[in-house]
């Protein structure tokens, strides 16, 4: 082994930002790959070398291996670290790497290939003690073995792909009948994000814990804990917010746990950094879920906790350094990670794109931010909707919580919808304090993470926000006539703004009072001070009542985005030559809102179809979504096959409802 000089890093996005700069701490140069879609991403600009590796499909670009040991050869670098997602878990790909006689920072590929299987981990860790969901993890695949042992298992049931993770591939089934199709849904996802699609059965634990022990192994043989992380709070099986330590767990559960990790990486001959997942009842008992034979997400909790950086220790690992005995003794503080995805939490975390126009992320003691983007980023729909991290450290986890808040409080991006407002409601939320908390959680608080203000109250604050802001752009003129521009009745000033044909938003200033009304909403506001930040960019203080109000604010040709710290609103004015389609309910068209591929057509042309049931299922963003009628009636247009890729904007399919042919 020797050490590495020059690191090619076959990821993109935070990741690769991350890995960068711990390569840069040590001495090593670093080389990006980027497809066409990256050519200006921040991984690619903070890199010594940078090479492309071709079309935007992450087939034809991150996972083509080709490519990458071509890029290898092209730019002389000595070793290849694959981040998370991708090939990161591809032990095949790491076998290439080093049979071409370059470093993989990672554990050997038969290291890999012993975990890659869910149900081959679970056959392997048995036998060592390591305790096990209930379930079935064979290799008889078919459909009818697979009912066959559902049925011994019980309901409810987990279907589950047997590679990979991110809960792709995974689908809670309640009752026998929604069997059939939980099993053709889940193989259609696991074939398309692992290439695999085995499956395998777990029983399915109401209200369980997700918590995870990260470990370190050397060339040498000495394995090491690094204490563990709670990841609970997930919605669709992914997870929203981690911490570490975990909380509320009993010192002998919390060594168990730590000794079982230590075991499972031993049985395998582990190397660098990995992660063993468990899954933890109501009554404390606890089993082995899986182990990712990577870097995780979430490492940095535990870099906080720890002072140890994860990436350059698998570095140091892959050069042939050995673990010292006393790397870490006991945790230091509490830490939290929450990622920042471009989702909409309102339209059930459908995943958004657009471009990245303002961006300001929290600074001071304790806040750290891992991150791809930049003001003028492109969020493009070809890869996962992360943008970046939000990490935050403090000497216990009632600091390091309201750090955290305080950290979101400050956060600004404008351009796309994200969801940092679910997550201001999520991590103010009094059961996270509290710890009442699990893995169904968020999905069972429909009521957190769906917004709940009044368009009509939203509008009067945008409205009001936008006329004081052009107010004082014109009193700060040198031109006298634009100082004059305003609609003036008895003293007043007068603004107009309409959300739609019917309702109009009325702002009226008058002797420093700004007041405005949009349909039964009021606002009143005095002693407004309005900053300028920018171009079309400032903020705006004010008096409401007795309370101070602030909101940093974004105008363009027809709208503004306004962000008071607890939520983010954007608005678009309507302009009567603006024509509004109708809605898919009466229209009974349906459109794509993202680029994707069709992966399941469940109804023909011809078909009648009641409101909900399904029509279309297509993947987009690493996620796939299931398209339904919107109302009651026949399809009548639908052409597409499984396979298609379908554009922004493009017709999916035309429904005849009674309401069309009115």
């Amino acid at each position: 082994m020797k050490p590495i000089k020059r690191l090619l890093i076959a990821n993109r996005g935070e990741i690769a930002v991350r890995i960068m700069r711990s390569a840069r701490e040590l001495g090593i140069e670093t080389v990006a790959v980027y497809s066409e879609a990256d050519r200006q991403a921040l991984h690619v600009r903070e890199a010594d070398q940078a090479i492309c590796l071709g079309a935007p499909p992450a087939a034809q670009s991150y996972l083509n291996t080709e490519a990458l040991l071509s890029a290898l050869k092209e730019t002389g670098a000595d070793a290849v670290h694959p981040g998370y997602g991708f090939l990161s878990e591809d032990a095949d790909f790491a076998e290439l790497v080093i049979k071409a006689g370059y470093i993989w920072v990672g554990p050997p590929p038969e290291a890999m290939r012993a975990m890659a299987s869910k149900a081959a981990a679970k056959q392997t860790l048995e036998p060592k003690g390591v305790p096990m969901i209930p379930g079935y993890h064979g290799s008889d695949q078919s459909d009818e073995r697979l009912i066959q042992e559902a049925k011994q298992v019980g309901f409810p049931l987990l279907v589950k792909a047997s590679a990979g993770g991110g809960g792709k591939g995974m689908k809670v089934v309640s009752r026998a009948e929604e069997l059939a199709d939980a099993i053709a849904s889940a193989r259609r996802e696991a074939k398309s994000a692992f290439g695999d699609d085995r499956l395998l059965l777990e029983r399915y634990l109401t209200n369980p814990r997700h918590v995870e022990v990260q470990v370190l192994a050397d060339h040498y043989g000495r394995a090491i804990h690094l204490f563990e992380r709670d990841c609970s709070l997930q919605r669709r099986h992914q997870k929203v917010v981690e911490e570490a330590p975990a909380p509320d767990l009993s010192d002998d559960t919390r060594a168990a746990m730590h000794k079982a990790a230590v075991t499972c990486a031993r049985s395998i001959g582990y190397e660098g950094a990995g992660t063993v997942e468990f899954i933890l009842d109501a009554s404390g008992d606890f089993f082995f879920l899986e182990m990712n034979t990577r870097l995780q997400v979430e490492h940095p909790v535990t870099e906080c906790i720890t002072g140890l950086d994860l990436v350059a220790w698998q570095l140091r690992i892959a050069s042939g350094t050995a673990l010292p005995d006393d790397l870490i003794s006991e945790p230091q503080g509490h830490a939290f990670e929450v990622r920042l995805y471009a989702e909409d939490a309102n339209q059930d975390f459908r995943p958004t794109t657009g471009t990245v126009q303002a961006l300001h992320w929290p600074q001071g003691a304790g806040v750290r931010v891992d991150t791809g983007i930049v003001a003028g980023s492109e969020v493009s729909p070809f890869y996962d909707p992360m943008l970046a991290k939000l990490i935050v450290h403090g000497q216990d986890r009632t600091e390091a919580l309201a750090r955290l808040n305080r950290a979101l409080a400050e956060l600004r991006l404008t351009g796309l919808t994200t969801n940092v407002n679910f997550l201001r409601r999520l991590c103010a939320a009094e059961a996270l304090a509290d710890f009442a908390i699990h893995t169904h959680w968020i999905e069972q608080n429909i009521n957190l993470w769906k917004s709940q203000h009044n368009p009509h109250q939203s509008a009067c604050a945008g409205a009001l926000i936008a006329s004081a802001a052009q107010w004082h752009q014109q009193q700060a003129s040198n031109d006298p006539w634009q100082r004059q521009t305003g609609w003036r009745r008895f003293q007043q000033r007068r603004w107009l703004y309409s959300l739609s044909e019917q309702d109009q938003c009325v702002v009226i200033e008058q002797h420093e009072l700004w007041q405005a009304r949009c349909g039964q909403a009021h606002l009143s506001l005095t002693d407004l001070r309005w900053e300028p930040l920018g171009s079309n960019q400032g903020r705006l203080s004010a008096r409401q009542d007795h309370k101070q109000v602030r909101w940093d604010a974004w105008l363009t040709d027809n709208g503004i985005e306004f962000d008071d710290g607890h939520q983010r609103q954007a608005l678009t004015w309507w302009l009567a030559e603006q024509a509004h389609e109708d809605g898919a309910a009466s229209s009974g068209r349906v459109t794509a809102l993202m680029p994707g591929t069709i992966t399941a057509v469940h109804a023909e042309v011809g078909q009648l179809l009641k409101k909900g049931d399904k029509v279309l299922s297509m993947e987009a963003m690493k996620m796939e979504t299931t398209l339904t009628a919107p109302a009651d009636g026949t399809l009548s247009q639908c052409s597409l096959t499984v396979g298609d890729r379908v554009q922004d904007g493009q017709l999916l399919f035309l429904l005849e409802t009674e309401e069309a042919e009115a």
